[in-house]
């Protein structure tokens, strides 16, 4: 009885209830969140056919002379061959294999050179690649070029790795000899080689980046600004090259477009607040028509003209447009109003590197030689000894109005130094001027 009882019991009992955990209040997890593919614009242009050729591993070696498929007039330099230098650039007539870089404004030994980023590259390097150059075609055009992608710098350093490129284009739809300069950058994190003052690739003689027809001569070379400046250039430096754009809409490509034998675009960003911005390219200089003169001071004055020539507009030859869309060149072609030109910054200074006489004075024996011309004007002087004239205007604006500067020359031939269009060489500088610099 007591079992059936106890039977009655266990069937009557409720089951046990699971006894369920105690809520907790959530913990915060950090995880590490998976980004979206995103396509970011690079500059460098991946070109098959520059990966053809290569430079073997080495410090300061060249190519010898290089075939680039189509014709170059370079200030009257007349070619289709050029050299391939390990240091970031390339020269025509001969190699270089400097590796300190030096000032662009200068002769640089007489070679005319073309420089991406002339710094000490050094290829030697575990984990550096080496130089590749050869011909491909971008937009219909030929091209010549050369890729530094992911090199290191000297002593065999590869801590820090440089990429960039350096395309030259035919442009001979535009006439015979034409050709377009074209620098990308995707990654600038070393300036300098441990042979020209850097330490771990800062500092010291840091890269320069611009061209040179190798005469000195102005109007036939120019330096980026920021060449020569501890970190300008570096990734998130003041000027870094992958943040620049010179007639392009890529961050990282600057466009410089040769005519003529005369690079005609010259860089309009620079126009900025800089130092010494040498816009003689982009001047057009009139001498004066006439000159007042003093005898007995033996003083001639008279006004140079100086006219901001803006952005040269394209001829407008059938295509041309078309090819400088597909080419990313911005601002250049079509039209002939002032849309795209820029400005020069005041105050405007005129530098006169050399003043001489056509013949000698009066009365001077057979074989004296013309004597030198004194600016008696002169705002001051180089370091170099040269006279310059700076006129304090806020700007010149590109087409009109034109800036007029007068000038004074103690010259004892008493003869006219110049004529309307052609006379003694000058160099204008546009902004902020230092003497020193030069």
């Amino acid at each position: 009885m007591l079992s059936s009882w106890l039977d009655r019991f266990t069937k009557w009992k409720s089951p046990p209830v699971e006894r369920q955990p105690a809520p907790t209040r959530p913990r915060a997890r950090l995880e590490v969140e998976v980004l979206e593919d995103r396509l970011v614009p690079a500059a460098i242009r991946m070109l098959p056919g520059l990966t053809t050729n290569s430079i073997a591993a080495n410090d300061d070696s060249s190519t010898g002379m290089v075939n680039v498929g189509f014709n170059l007039n370079f200030f009257g330099v007349s070619t289709n061959q050029v050299f391939v230098n390990n240091n970031g650039n390339i020269t025509f007539n001969s190699a270089l294999s400097q590796f300190t870089p030096t000032a662009l404004n200068t002769d640089n030994g007489g070679i005319p050179i073309i420089a991406a980023y002339f710094a000490d590259v050094d290829t030697r390097g575990t984990g550096s690649s080496l130089v590749t150059y050869g011909n491909d075609t971008l937009c219909g055009r030929n091209v010549f070029g050369a890729d530094y992608i992911n090199v290191g710098y000297f002593d065999s350093h590869v801590d820090k790795l440089n990429s960039f490129q350096l395309l030259l284009i035919d442009r001979s739809d535009t006439g015979a000899g034409n050709f377009d300069i074209e620098f990308n950058y995707d990654r600038i994190q070393w300036e300098t080689g441990d042979a020209s003052n850097g330490t771990n690739g800062l500092g010291g003689d840091s890269a320069r980046v611009g061209y040179s027809n190798g005469t000195g001569t102005p109007g036939t070379f120019f330096e980026l600004p920021g060449s020569g400046v501890n970190g300008a250039f570096l990734d998130g430096g003041p000027q870094a090259l992958i943040r620049q754009t010179l007639l392009a809409a890529t961050p990282g490509r600057l466009h410089f477009l040769v005519r003529n034998g005369q690079v005609v675009m010259a860089p309009q960003m620079m126009m900025g607040p800089t130092i010494n911005a040498d816009v003689t390219a982009l001047t057009r200089v009139y001498y004066p028509l006439r000159y007042i003169t003093d005898v007995n001071a033996q003083v001639e004055r008279g006004n140079l003209t100086l006219f901001n020539n803006g952005l040269p507009q394209n001829p407008g030859m059938p295509g041309t447009g078309a090819t400088d869309a597909c080419l990313d060149i911005t601002g250049a072609s079509g039209g002939t109003g002032s849309s795209g030109a820029t400005a020069f910054p005041g105050p405007i200074t005129v530098v006169f590197p050399s003043l001489f006489s056509n013949v000698p004075p009066p009365g001077s024996p057979p074989g004296t030689p013309p004597p030198a011309i004194r600016l008696v004007n002169a705002s001051g002087f180089t370091s170099s000894g040269h006279p310059f004239i700076t006129v304090n205007v806020p700007a010149l604006p590109p087409f009109s109005p034109v800036l007029r500067v007068q000038i004074l020359l103690r010259n004892p031939s008493l003869d006219a130094p110049s004529t309307f269009f052609q006379g003694f060489p000058v160099q204008v500088f546009a902004g902020t001027f230092d003497p020193t610099r030069l």
